[in-house]
């Protein structure tokens, strides 16, 4: 049977792994031709298509130092800190999808102001996805928020509601050639069946009453988990993660998911942790948005 997606990285010999049909390798010191250098500990790391037949492994350590999974869903998705400076994200690819690096790489071509992480190497084997990407600087805003004063909630609401808020993405949607998200929660044909299709999407989204004439590329998943703030708070700069769920969609979506996705939620842990959606999503209806929640609600259920 197949390994666990939580068990993607196997162990060579202390400098060497095997991820999927990659070898990944450190050494110390600085390389050019590098795939990527971890400045905090002068390591160097190495990606290339592993020999056939693989070398002898064995399972990674539970308690490595250096390569730390941080998160892990059943058997879908797995994230390993690769050092200090690297991601890499093994996922079951789920077929009629885009592709988060794609997606990735398009959000960068158009400048958004804000920071994204680097794309350092992707690749495919055996119905997986292996996505290496650069850490952005900071700290989530869940980890940041019992640090902060109302100033600073409040200008990172703002600055999420004005990257909402960009019109630049905006287009009329192509439905032949749509974006094919991965958000369950707009997008199901039948509840044990899921469908990705735009079209699907469309149907879903104008069974609500929302207008999709035109669609604006929307992040879909701005969670405190996925917005990345500075240590100190400073410039109030943001960077943004996890695209996988990112496409287009009609500009009702965006308020409507602040308020019925639990998952935008702040950790549990903390006392205000509905604050910090509310918030938002009061902003995002303060500047126009439309609130179809209850539609939805009567369509999800």
């Amino acid at each position: 049977m197949e390994d666990p997606v939580r068990e993607s990285i196997k162990q060579v010999d202390e400098n060497t792994w095997l991820i999927g049909a990659l070898i990944l390798h450190r050494s110390s010191g600085y390389s050019d031709t590098a795939t990527w250098y971890d400045r905090g500990d002068d390591l160097i790391y190495i990606l290339t298509d592993a020999p056939d037949p693989a070398p002898p492994f064995v399972p990674l350590p539970p308690n490595h130092p250096n390569i730390v999974l941080v998160y892990d869903v059943g058997n879908r998705s797995a994230v390993w800190s690769l050092g200090n400076s690297t991601f890499c994200k093994v996922k079951v690819r789920v077929n009629d999808t885009t592709r988060e690096a794609t997606t990735l790489g398009f959000v960068q071509k158009q400048q958004p102001g804000f920071d994204t992480p680097n794309i350092l190497h992707q690749a495919e084997h055996d119905g997986r996805s292996y996505l290496f990407l650069s850490r952005v600087p900071g700290r989530t805003l869940a980890n940041a928020w019992p640090t902060l004063d109302e100033k600073w909630k409040h200008h990172y609401v703002n600055a999420v509601v004005k990257i909402c808020e960009t019109r630049v993405l905006e287009r009329r949607y192509d439905w032949g050639r749509g974006w094919k998200v991965r958000t369950r929660a707009v997008s199901h044909q039948v509840r044990a069946d899921y469908n990705y299709h735009a079209g699907n999407l469309r149907q879903a989204c104008e069974s609500m009453g929302m207008d999709c004439s035109e669609f604006v590329f929307y992040h879909a998943d701005l969670g405190p988990g996925n917005i990345i703030v500075e240590n100190i708070p400073d410039t109030g700069s943001v960077g943004i993660i996890d695209w996988e769920t990112a496409g287009y969609f009609p500009r009702g979506w965006i308020r409507t998911k602040f308020r019925t996705s639990s998952g935008l939620d702040l950790p549990g842990s903390v006392e205000e942790e509905h604050w910090w959606r509310g918030e938002v999503q009061e902003s995002l209806g303060v500047r126009g948005f439309e609130d179809f929640s209850k539609e939805w609600e009567r369509w999800w259920y």
